[in-house]
């Protein structure tokens, strides 16, 4: 699953890379920044650059904590860049008023205040649950339900583009965000597992990423060919 893990990484590095020249011209510096996070969150996931990191921390795992944050952030930008490239304002409405914002911050202060209650555990990129389950499972499962609570709320409009969108590479591009949000929905249902299903959990993780960033990637694409087909015309 590690080969996995680096070919995400490397695939969001790239991505980040490609958009340097645009970013530096200050054109949609939102999308390098996006990709960066995920690349970084996706190296804080592998277990040699984790201890690493962590190590420079302190060693008390705190590098899983900056992991989880990492990953809201990601998960707010890029649900409000997917939304405003399909013109879901109702989405976008939904994700950046109280009800969203109040969400993330509730699940943010739950995060730091069960990592706290779970007390220091040595360093590890599976953040083992030591002697506090309870607090442990807490903090695993609010990892997951701000990234799902993004997805609900972006499908239904995925679904519509996937149907209606005038060009076929935002079809395209419909189809694979609303494949790796729906993966991404699912990763709720983690605690329901067998504790030996491991693989499956990080093949599902791992591929949600792939499907987002190959979308966002598909959405890129689509608008340089629209822009270059306009200067051509």
């Amino acid at each position: 699953m590690t080969a996995l893990a680096w070919v995400t990484f490397a695939l969001a590095l790239v991505l980040a890379l490609v958009r340097i020249p645009s970013a530096l011209r200050g054109e949609n510096r939102l999308m390098m920044a996006l990709f960066g996070l995920i690349a970084l969150a996706v190296l804080l996931s592998i277990g040699g650059p984790y201890l690493a990191i962590d190590a420079a921390l302190g060693g008390i795992n705190l590098a899983n904590l900056l992991l989880r944050f990492l990953i809201y952030a990601i998960t707010l930008l890029l649900a409000v860049r997917v939304a405003r490239a399909f013109s879901a304002r109702s989405a976008q409405s939904a994700l950046l008023g109280p009800w969203g914002l109040g969400a993330l911050a509730l699940v943010g202060a739950g995060t730091v205040m069960s990592f706290l209650l779970m007390g220091l555990l040595p360093s590890s990129v599976g953040l083992g649950a030591g002697d506090n389950h309870a607090w442990f499972d807490v903090y695993g499962e609010l990892g997951r339900v701000y990234p799902g609570f993004t997805g609900v709320i972006l499908l239904p409009s995925l679904l519509r583009a996937l149907r209606g969108a005038s060009l076929p590479a935002l079809r395209v591009a419909a189809g694979l965000l609303a494949a790796g949000y729906a993966m991404l929905a699912l990763t709720v249902i983690f605690p329901l597992m067998p504790d030996d299903w491991v693989a499956a959990r990080q093949a599902m993780n791992y591929s949600s990423l792939l499907f987002l960033l190959t979308g966002l990637a598909t959405i890129w694409l689509a608008g340089l060919m629209a822009r270059r087909r306009a200067e051509t015309s």
